[in-house]
Order: C-alpha cells, then structure tokens, then sequence
C-alpha cells in the first residue's frame, strides 16, 4: 500500500507541468519513474523540501549530482526513484505537521528516534521506511 496520495507526490515533484504528464495512479508514478524523471522535477522537489539555498542545494545533491543533472534532460530511473522517494516523504511530512514550513524544518533537523537528518535518510528504500514510520506515528498523536 502506497501511504501517500499520488497527488500529493506530483505535487512534490512539481506537478504535470514539470513531469510532462498527469500522475493520477501508481501506475502512472511507476512508469514515469521507469522512463525517467525530467531534471525539473529535481528543483521543484528542493523547493518542497528545503526552505534555505543551502538546504534546496543538499536535497538536489541527494537525487543526483550537479554534473548530472547539467548533463542529462532526464534522470536515471535510479535517480528517479530516489526524487520519488524523498518527494513521498516530504508528501508524508507535510500530512503529518498540517503545515510544509513545519515540514520542512523537520525533515533538516536531526532526529534522535532516527538518529540522523530524517531527509538524507529517506535516501534509501530502508531509512525512507524508517521515516515514515515515525512520520506516520507524529501524524497518529503515538510516541515518535
């Protein structure tokens, strides 16, 4: 089960018009993923995360290397799958704080549940499960 409204990680990445097509179901998240993202989504996806330069700066840097994103017009599916990743996350954040600056803060500040920054631990499959669970029990009111 997807935890997250597709919708709400369009929104993340930018939405249809920097994806270049309407994400309305997982299917459609999966296969954009599969195809590669566009290099916009990386942007978009820092505004959502981060509100300081240097914090929009480190959440593009997790997604995919500056040379990379200066090469290539569309991500890697790797890279993809990481943009989609921390974009459900922040989706998730923001659910849980009702509020994306609150969300935002959150994911930059170290958390002693998690053990680190809960943004550059979304950055795998394992520390984005890590983080949603303690997003999930903010969200329920249980103990983080």
């Amino acid at each position: 089960m997807y935890p997250v409204p597709v919708e709400k990680v369009a929104a993340a990445l930018g939405g249809e018009h920097t994806v270049g097509v309407k994400l309305a179901s997982l299917g459609d998240l999966h296969e954009a993923v599969r195809r590669g993202l566009p290099r916009g989504v990386v942007h978009e996806l820092a505004r959502a995360a981060a509100q300081g330069r240097d914090d929009r700066k480190r959440v593009a840097h997790l997604v995919a290397s500056e040379a990379t994103l200066k090469r290539s017009k569309v991500l890697s599916p790797a890279a993809s799958e990481r943009a989609e990743r921390l974009a459900r996350v922040v989706a998730l954040a923001q659910d849980a704080f009702r509020d994306p600056a609150k969300a935002q803060e959150w994911l930059h500040r170290s958390n002693p549940v998690l053990g680190t920054v809960p943004i550059s631990l979304a950055v795998t499959d394992l520390g984005a499960r890590q983080v949603e669970q303690v997003l999930a029990n903010i969200e329920y009111g249980l103990p983080a």
